[in-house]
């Protein structure tokens, strides 16, 4: 807290206890509360309270791998989110009264910020999936809503996305959700996929969340809010923002960061960045106030080391089943087991451990399963007419004909197979038994 807010705050104090003090006197002459001068007291503290900034105030001191990591199951489940919020937004609102904290001007959210980072966001009761390793959405909104309508944090909006049906069921958030949260927070919304399109509303007080795919945000799927725009120049608060972020050498030189705040050329970040759609919302405030929030870098090692992305199948093989840790060993806490000759996907490996879907285990007590087909960019037909779907877990498809060229990208599953549709350019999941 700056000291204009702590200097704000001893005013508001001080002026409700003159109140409660006249109150007092009044009650000590006449012996009658005087109600309405408590009340006025306890406004004062409130409305001081309500005006006070939550944004996050350090970034932490990550590794490129800690990232490679977080956004590993995001890689299988990007595909396809459109479409399946849409079914969601179909859905009834489940929560009508949402309270709102006082308006405290442009505010930054970090997902990993110590005050939500362990908050659950989950639809399955997966006690690894929370907001610091899948909440980029939520805390997104978080900050859109608390920079227009008033103060809501992160764990509250995810809470309000879990509860309508905007969580998927491994680590993603249906896109439809921002469009829920305008109708929500009544807010004037407008979506588009045209970068300067999304520039001009940028330049009528509109916040934007973007939706980035693997590049200069992201080594998966990830929503960063653009605030501001300046010249050529775009004002980013990235929710998974850490120092060295764009040190890595495919992002040095194309953005400059100070404080919470990302400056990325209109240029560099339409060849960069990957992103597909932009979800718009106005500003129509009289009393816009800018985020003067302090930021420091959180001295601290990062949690995870040695990290190898992979996507292969393993059978567990201990007698008496597998724990599942929250990180790769066995000082982490246990978040649930898998039962003897189970059959998992390994997303990531390190130091003999083997992260799944749902989070990780020693593979010491797994065996290898050979997949029936190698992964090399290789040319493919479809056997017969089949449906091509648009996650891996082959529920949402889409009718193809006999002879439809793709291009087999990797092994998702030890029967299903990730492709491209070489005339579309689309990506989409198949049963392997349907490619020649």
């Amino acid at each position: 807290m700056d000291k204009k807010k702590i200097i704000g705050l001893v005013i508001a104090v001080l002026t409700a206890i003159i109140l409660l003090l006249q109150c007092y006197m009044n009650y000590k002459n006449t012996g009658e509360v005087d109600t309405n001068k408590i009340g006025d007291a306890i406004d004062i503290i409130v409305d001081e309270l309500n005006e006070i900034n939550k944004s996050t105030t350090e970034i932490p001191n990550l590794k490129e791998e800690d990232e490679e990591v977080l956004e590993v199951q995001e890689k299988i489940e990007i595909e396809g989110l459109q479409f399946q919020g849409d079914i969601a937004y179909e859905g009834d609102y489940l929560s009508e009264n949402i309270q709102l904290g006082g308006y405290a001007g442009l505010t930054y959210y970090s997902q990993v910020d110590g005050r939500w980072k362990n908050h659950a966001y989950t639809s399955i009761g997966d006690k690894s999936q929370i907001i610091g390793t899948s909440g980029c959405g939520p805390t997104s909104a978080a900050m859109v809503v608390s920079s227009i309508k008033g103060t809501i944090t992160p764990d509250i909006m995810a809470d309000l996305f879990v509860q309508n049906k905007y969580r998927s069921a491994n680590n993603g958030t249906y896109l439809a959700a921002f469009r829920w949260v305008a109708d929500f927070f009544n807010i004037e919304y407008n979506h588009t996929t045209n970068l300067d399109t999304a520039v001009q509303y940028l330049k009528n007080n509109n916040y934007i969340i973007a939706s980035c795919g693997s590049g200069l945000f992201t080594y998966g799927g990830h929503l960063i809010v653009i605030v501001k725009v300046e010249g050529n120049m775009l004002q980013i608060y990235d929710p998974y923002l850490y120092s060295g972020k764009f040190d890595t050498s495919t992002r040095k030189g194309k953005v400059t960061v100070s404080g919470n705040t990302v400056y990325c050329s209109i240029d560099n970040f339409r060849k960069y960045a990957n992103a597909t759609n932009f979800y718009c919302y106005k500003n129509d405030r009289a009393d816009i106030k800018e985020n003067n929030t302090n930021v420091v870098v959180k001295q601290e090692e990062a949690s995870t080391s040695n990290v190898n992305i992979t996507n292969y199948k393993v059978k567990i093989t201990a007698k008496s089943g597998l724990n599942i840790r929250r990180g790769a060993s066995t000082s982490y806490a246990k978040v649930g087991g898998y039962s003897k000759n189970t059959t998992v996907t390994i997303l990531a490996e390190s130091n003999g451990w083997g992260k799944t879907d749902r989070g990780w285990i020693n593979l010491a007590y797994t065996t290898k399963i050979k997949t029936n087909i190698s992964v090399s960019n290789k040319a493919y037909t479809l056997k017969s007419n089949t449906k091509l779907y648009t996650s891996s877990s082959l529920s949402v498809g889409y009718s193809y004909i006999k002879g439809t060229k793709v291009t087999l990208i990797d092994n998702v599953l030890n029967s299903v197979a990730k492709v491209k549709i070489n005339k579309t350019g689309l990506i989409r999941y198949v049963d392997i038994k349907y490619l020649k």
